[in-house]
């Protein structure tokens, strides 16, 4: 629809050529929409081409034109996807394929020469000025995306924060018959902070949400880190015997490996889990997470290293 009011705005330089910034809307919908964009682009400004001022020879091959420089790029673009940096090789086609246009339409007179000086000029104003304001507002969408990412996700981990569990666990209060809750917690991690150092500890909270997730992803689970050393993960359509049998893989996946820091030391790690299954133990999330929290009191006072379900405490 740009394109077409682009030539609404034409600017007329003889009785056979016209000059205007549809080719700069062509390739730019490549960036946005893929190869397919600026296929129906061209299509769209082609035939709009053709029938927006009196239909003539000239307005028709102009209109097939465009058409083909779309279903060019369209092509190309498939393998070599469209971005910004690689714009201006595919406008540069444009620009040529229409400069031999505007000459074979001109027969290649002196004429011919002034316009197509005027066409390049006009095409690369054009250009200049779509992609200064499309890479602009990329990079705003860019960093709006990164805000949103940050606002939902633990900045040392990497993994969902409290208010993104808060989320998912509603969803599953919603939409799923059945979920169990497992809340883990690093043993004696205070130790590991007081000996080594928090940049260590850090380290090793790092490592703990690589396995973590590399474990429950399995089962589907959604692993947050909901404070400190305490982690979370929420698994869906599972029994309090099946729930109870993946926080042990997951606490055997922690133990059975040494976690390799930076100063070269290999430091044994383990957790402790604590489990509630909703509805059984709940209807709401704080009432899971307060019996999901007991059960894990419960597996740290009973020796740490440990499963226990609320139900079996």
């Amino acid at each position: 629809m740009t394109g077409c009011i682009l030539i609404m705005q034409t600017i007329i330089i003889s009785n056979n050529t016209v000059v205007d910034g549809r080719l700069a809307v062509i390739v730019f919908s490549g960036i946005l929409g893929g190869p397919i964009a600026p296929i129906l682009s061209s299509i769209i400004i082609g035939v709009f081409r053709i029938f927006a001022f009196d239909v003539s020879q000239f307005s028709i091959i102009a209109g097939m034109n465009t058409v083909v420089i779309g279903f060019v790029i369209g092509f190309l673009t498939i393998k070599n996807q469209m971005t910004f940096r690689n714009s201006a090789f595919y406008f540069t086609y444009a620009i040529l394929q229409t400069t031999f246009v505007i000459g074979y339409l001109n027969n290649w007179t002196l004429l011919a020469l002034n316009q197509i000086i005027l066409f390049l000029i006009f095409s690369a104003l054009s250009f200049s000025i779509l992609y200064f304001i499309l890479n602009q507002l990329s990079n705003l969408f860019t960093q709006i995306k990164q805000i949103e990412e940050m606002s939902r996700t633990d900045y040392l981990t990497g993994l969902y924060n409290n208010r993104k569990f808060q989320e998912h666990a509603q969803k599953l209060i919603d939409e799923s018959p059945c979920f169990s809750l497992i809340l883990l917690d690093v043993d004696h991690f205070k130790r590991v902070n007081d000996q080594y150092g928090h940049p260590i500890g850090d380290e090793v909270l790092k490592e703990l949400s690589l396995r973590m997730k590399e474990s429950a992803k399995a089962f589907n689970g959604i692993v947050s880190r909901n404070g400190g050393e305490e982690f979370s993960v929420l698994i869906s359509n599972v029994s309090e015997k099946d729930s109870t049998n993946v926080a042990d893989i997951i606490r055997k996946d922690v133990e059975k490996k040494e976690f390799l820091v930076s100063t070269g030391e290999l430091l044994k790690i383990t957790i402790s889990c604590g489990i509630s299954t909703f509805p059984d133990n709940g209807l709401v999330i704080h009432d899971l997470y307060k019996l999901a929290d007991k059960a894990l009191y419960h597996a740290k006072e009973s020796g740490r290293n440990q499963v226990f379900h609320i139900n079996k405490t």
